[in-house]
């Protein structure tokens, strides 16, 4: 009986802290420009993109709401290859540097449609 219900605490317990962790990872929508057109709020010009775009130091996620997120955990070509393009973001929110450890990328299929496909995941 004591062997039970040591078990079942700790199977309680294990379920309390997968839950406690997923409840910390978002989702989070936007686009994905580079760190100066975000602190400007706009997205990377379409004149002179690549030249643009081998200058700019890091990307970030930019929200509608103007907001915009580090993104770490996640590599800088394959946020070259997703510039201005509507993504969802999923990770968790590391409010000290306002980044974002990031989970997994989906990127819109097509101009105006609400599907998106998973294009990376972390390791």
């Amino acid at each position: 009986m004591l062997l039970f219900r040591t078990f079942k605490f700790g199977l309680m317990a294990g379920l309390l802290c997968s839950l406690s962790l997923t409840a910390f990872s978002d989702a989070f929508q936007g686009q994905i420009v580079g760190l100066d057109c975000a602190e400007h709020g706009h997205l990377c010009p379409v004149r002179q993109f690549e030249q643009h775009i081998s200058q700019e130091a890091a990307f970030v996620l930019l929200t509608a709401d103007k907001k915009f997120y580090v993104l770490s955990n996640i590599g800088r070509d394959t946020l070259v290859r997703h510039v201005n393009k509507k993504v969802i973001i999923s990770g968790t929110l590391q409010p000290d540097d306002h980044s974002i450890k990031v989970q997994q990328l989906q990127v819109q299929l097509g101009h105006g449609l609400s599907r998106y496909e998973s294009v990376w995941k972390a390791p």
